[in-house]
């Protein structure tokens, strides 16, 4: 796993959903069922890098915010083979915070809705809500899901977002 970061559970407590970060995509990681103790790719190629991750219970839907478009220096990092990909990740997490400017993030702001699979069928994403270009809401990192609203955090902003998943 590639800097994981946000973790949820699902409502079933059937799998462990997580947010790969760097690779721009969602993992599963089976804890009943016929995969049990094993870990697949759930979502991949998202338009965006995912932080934070989140199930809700009432739908059985998951979601993962997207603070940011992919950074092409790590979608080349995903290309070339593991031991030069860590060589590289290893040189520029030495680099001081001046070197590294130049690989800003764009403004962006985007939310991966994803309809689980059951163990026998695909998970499939039902839909991707999305500023992208960051003008109303952008950088969303946490995200919380009360009946048929998406509330959306962020490191930018300093409002809380509210979307109606009925839309």
């Amino acid at each position: 796993i590639w800097f994981a970061n946000g973790i949820a559970v699902d409502r079933e407590e059937s799998f462990i959903m997580m947010s790969e970060t760097s690779m721009a995509r969602e993992l599963r990681y089976n804890l009943e069922g016929p995969k049990k103790g094993q870990m697949e790719v759930m979502i991949d190629n998202l338009p965006g890098i995912v932080d934070g991750a989140i199930c809700c219970f009432e739908t059985g839907k998951c979601y993962a915010p997207m603070p940011t478009p992919p950074v092409p220096v790590i979608n080349f990092l995903a290309m070339v083979p593991e031991t030069v990909s860590l060589f590289i990740r290893t040189i520029l997490m030495t680099l001081p915070a001046s070197a590294m400017q130049n690989i800003k993030p764009a403004p962006y702001g985007g939310v991966v809705e994803i309809m689980p699979g059951d163990g026998y069928s695909a998970s499939k994403i039902t839909r991707i809500i999305q500023d992208p270009h960051g003008k109303m809401i952008g950088f969303l990192t946490g995200l919380a899901v009360d009946g048929n609203r998406l509330y959306m955090g962020s490191l930018t902003n300093d409002f809380v977002g509210v979307f109606d998943l009925d839309d």
